[in-house]
């Protein structure tokens, strides 16, 4: 029973930190974009991108697996 509670308080603080990365992400001002280059910019804004997919994705895992421990 204390292995289950710790790995569902383990779970969701993954989770939460998880979404708190994927919130800053997504609303983080874009200063850096000012002081590059074109060609660094479309690399920033791609990277940028395919940061913010890969959190996103990694939450929404987290975030079903808490929902299995919790229904389960």
């Amino acid at each position: 029973m204390v292995a289950w509670m710790m790995n569902a308080a383990g779970l969701l603080a993954t989770t939460i930190g998880a979404l708190l990365i994927f919130l800053h992400a997504l609303k983080a001002p874009r200063l850096a974009e000012e002081w590059q280059s074109p060609e660094g910019k479309v690399a920033y804004a791609k990277h940028r991108r395919m940061m913010i997919v890969s959190v996103g994705l990694l939450a929404a895992w987290l975030l079903i697996q808490g929902i299995a421990v919790i229904v389960l």
